[in-house]
Parts: structure tokens; sequence; C-alpha cells
């Protein structure tokens, strides 16, 4: 189905490959962890495999079940993906053939300008939530609370040392006069870092607020000793990244069950260049994947 209301999945034929050529049996179960909007969990049902999507975006969840809840090979869950285990074997879809991890934020999340995902609404509130129901704490709650150097902490994860001391010490001085509330507020603090070709001053500030306020990196290094549990013996668990952060935890993670000969890592897959005119955003994702011995 094609809907300009959807986010646009990336790597999918990609995915469908290396799960057909990994897994030697027709009836496959899938779990999808990162639902979203359902772009991948759409290809994986016209494959004629069991798809069980995990989604922790209510908002994104309502649309994904609009749009495949009809399909009788399909199920959902709301939840974080940090609990895949309890989630999957609560809906009694462990045992899994393939688990798709897709890090990204939806275009969805990031253009509505409602929970300030991005810098393009400076009167939206600075949430960043993805999960407003159970998360109490907000980006701007971290912007006006943490002392200086728990900001450095914050920024460090995306930006380098002197500019994320930079960004901390502007962040001081500007709460000092008013309350950091919305995007704009975050958009005039960011003046101070140096501007990239082809990149907004406050893209990297945004990324690092956002993986603070979720939790991304903590909740990914406990989901994926969790993903891989469940899988079925020669199992493909796939990891699309899209910053280094991420990647680097799910390379190393990898690289250590190959070092305790649990695993089959595979080699790097990037998006073709086909792909990358088609959708901008595609070029800086990266696929991980390895196969459960």
């Amino acid at each position: 189905m094609k809907n300009n209301n959807y986010h646009e999945p990336v790597l999918v034929k990609e995915i469908i490959n290396i799960i057909n050529n990994n897994c030697d049996k027709n009836d496959l179960k899938i779990i999808d962890a990162t639902l979203g909007t359902g772009g991948h969990s759409v290809k994986f049902l016209e494959q004629g495999w069991k798809v069980f999507g995990i989604e922790v975006d209510k908002s994104m969840l309502e649309l994904a079940q609009d749009r495949l809840a009809n399909n009788s090979k399909m199920s959902f869950a709301n939840g974080n993906f940090k609990d895949i285990d309890k989630i999957s074997r609560s809906s009694e879809f462990n045992n899994a053939d393939a688990i798709l991890f897709d890090l990204g934020v939806s275009n969805i999340q990031l253009t509505s300008g409602e929970r300030g995902f991005s810098f393009s609404n400076p009167e939206a509130k600075l949430d960043m939530r993805v999960d407003p129901v159970n998360q109490s704490v907000k980006a701007s709650d971290l912007l006006n609370i943490l002392r200086e150097d728990q900001l450095k902490e914050v920024f460090e994860k995306v930006i380098d040392k002197h500019l994320s001391k930079i960004i901390s010490e502007e962040i001081i001085k500007y709460r000092k006069v008013r309350k950091i509330e919305t995007v704009g507020d975050l958009n005039k603090i960011s003046e101070v870092l140096p501007g990239k070709k082809g990149l907004n001053k406050a893209t990297l500030a945004f990324l690092a607020l956002r993986i603070a306020v979720n939790s991304e990196f903590e909740n990914l290094i406990e989901a994926l000793p969790k993903a891989f549990e469940i899988l079925n013996k020669n199992g493909i668990l796939l990891v699309i990244s899209f910053h280094s952060g991420e990647d680097r935890i799910v390379k190393e993670y990898f690289k250590s069950l190959s070092e305790k000969g649990l695993a089959k890592v595979f080699d790097l897959v990037v998006p073709g260049i086909d792909e990358t005119n088609i959708n901008i955003k595609s070029r800086s994702s990266k696929l991980r994947y390895i196969q459960k011995i």
C-alpha cells in the first residue's frame, strides 16, 4: 500500500533477501520490534510470513493497525522493545525465525512538530518522548534541571567534548534568564555551535537530547541479548542503525556473540544508490545482521 502518511522503510529488498536466503522454511515467524507505521511488516506479510509488531508509540501503532489489522497473519503489541522477551512470550510469539530492529525515528514523528523531535517548529514544546504515557521526563526537563557536567555527558554521546562543553555552558547561561521550554529556545542556544554544510546547527543537539530522553542506547543494550535468546536456531537478528553510537553498540554485541561461537556475523549492508536517490534519509542507514548457531 502506498500512502504519503506512512513512513518509508529502508533496506527492504535487502532484508527480504537475507531472510529468504538464510531461513530454510516457508511459514516463518518474524518479529518487527520497531513496527512504526508498518513499512517493513507490509513486505513481510507479502511473503506470506507471520508477523508480530511491537511499537512503543501508541500513535504510530494506531496507524499500523489501520494499515495491517485485516491481515490474519499480523499481530500487534504496544510496548518498549527492551521488553521484547516478555512481550513476545505473553503473545505466544517467541521462538522467532527473524527479528528486525529499525532504530530510526519515523518521518511522521520528526515532521509532526507536536513533540519537538526536530527544529522545524519553533513554537513546539521540547518534549521528545516516544511514549508520553509511560515516560515522565521531557527534553525541557533535562535542559532545565541537569548540572553542566551532566549536560556535557548527554551531548558527548553525539557531539565531541569541546562542543559539548560549549553548548552546556550556553544552556546554563540561557536558563538563568528564562526557562527552556520550546524548540525555538534550543534553536537559539544551538547558535553557539559551528555550522556544517547541509546540516542545521541544532541537528546534533536535538539528536543527543532525543537519545537521552528515551534511553535509546540503554534500551538497545538491554534488548539485543533478549532478542537473541528468543530466536530459533539458525534465526536471523537484523538491526538498522542511523548513527555511530547505535552502530557501535550493535557491532560490539555481534562481535561478542561471534567470539563465543554463538552466531555467524555477516558483512555490513548499506543502501544502494537507487534507494538513496529516492529516499535521501536512507543515506545514513546501516544494516548489521547475524545468524544464531
